[in-house]
């Protein structure tokens, strides 16, 4: 539990004493696999040296990736449980799933108990069911963007929200009382429903925002897009790396470089993607564990001057920026749109008041022209 570790706060504070942030890198191996990245020689040692910690997705909760959290445990690396669902559920957590939520972090502080495991803090991955996902991006020029448009229409609508934010709000309640510090991995455009006071983009996406320790925005630029040559060039984490409690960066798919959709990040731009981070946050997520020590990366970014300079794709920026642009103007107009529909109509009624009331003259009768 948290009590018997530092808290990630107290890390926080440790990173800014060495001035560089705190890594946490993200594994999603097996058991069998994670025992031996781990046991891979000098890994450890590493990891323990540099403050790095370790955040585990758990889709299972069994004997041997406890044996695993165990070694982390014994070698002083925290750990962050990134509770999840089988994959075959969804995985992640979003509005449709959420009686889920519970069961699993039941299971999982039942299981922790049981094992007599350690966690500086729990994490929830928050994001959309991966069947509206690939609803809303088939091929086809505009259909993403009328798809969306479509989704935030019917947002309203969506009666799923109230009890889902109500009961992941009391999850987190409940995660503070056992002692531990929570945080949520959340897409980025959940800054941008914030920023326009707005839920329509949670409702839509069936996402929903929570009062978590540490919101994390996902801003990996290795993202599946052609023109850009699969790198956004940081433009995610330049862009919303102010509204972030932290960011998570790095690589893009299941850390299997055979695995269809993996789109690895070329350590150059890693090494830039790192920097912007740390100019926002002193908390950064890695994705992932198995791929920096596949690569042998670990040893590179531990060697990183912080100070180095870094700067984001101007084309991916402005892209971003465009996209962020046009969504707080819809966002606006959903917020308001009634609002200010109402006050042009009073505005109208006044101006045509005005013209009649200048028409009927001083005297209050209409003006009349007298010819000579």
């Amino acid at each position: 539990m948290a009590t018997e570790h530092e808290s990630l706060n107290q890390h926080h504070t440790r990173s800014m004493a060495s001035e560089h942030p705190r890594l946490m890198f993200t594994t999603e191996l097996d058991a069998g696999a994670l025992t031996r990245a781990l046991n891979t020689p000098g890994i450890l040692d590493l990891l323990a040296m540099q403050g790095y910690g370790v955040t585990l997705v758990l889709p299972q909760l069994d004997a041997a990736r406890a044996q695993a959290v165990r070694l982390l445990n014994q070698r002083g690396i925290g750990v962050v449980a990134s509770l999840c669902l089988p994959t075959e559920e969804g995985f992640a957590f979003n509005l449709q799933n959420y009686p889920r939520a519970f069961e699993c972090y039941s299971a999982f502080q039942a299981w922790a108990r049981a094992e007599d495991i350690h966690f500086e803090a729990v994490a929830l991955n928050i994001e959309p069911p991966l069947e509206d996902i690939a609803q809303m991006i088939p091929p086809g020029r505009f259909v993403a963007a009328r798809a969306l448009l479509r989704r935030l229409w019917l947002a309203r609508e969506n009666i799923l929200y109230p009890a889902a934010q109500a009961a992941y709000s009391e999850l987190i309640v409940t995660m503070h009382l056992d002692g531990y510090e929570v945080h949520t991995f959340q897409m980025p455009v959940i800054a941008d429903d914030r920023r326009a006071g707005t839920n329509l983009l949670q409702r839509a996406l069936d996402i929903v925002d929570l009062p978590a320790d540490v919101n994390v925005l996902m801003c990996s630029s290795s993202l599946p897009l052609d023109p850009f040559g699969n790198d956004l060039g940081g433009a995610l984490i330049a862009s919303y790396g102010e509204s972030a409690d932290a960011l998570s960066i790095g690589s893009a798919g299941d850390g299997d470089p055979d695995a269809e959709g993996y789109t690895p990040l070329p350590w150059t731009a890693l090494r830039r993607d790192l920097l912007l981070a740390a100019h926002y946050t002193d908390l950064i997520y890695i994705y992932s564990l198995e791929d920096c020590v596949a690569r042998g990366l670990l040893s590179r970014i531990a060697m990183l001057d912080w100070d180095a300079p870094a700067r984001p794709h101007i084309r991916g920026r402005a892209l971003i920026g465009l996209l962020r642009a046009a969504l707080f103007g819809l966002l606006f107009l959903a917020r308001f749109g009634l609002s200010i529909v109402a006050w042009l109509g009073w505005v109208l009624a006044a101006v045509l008041w005005l013209r009649g009331r200048h028409n009927r003259g001083p005297g209050g009768g209409a003006t009349t022209r007298i010819n000579d």
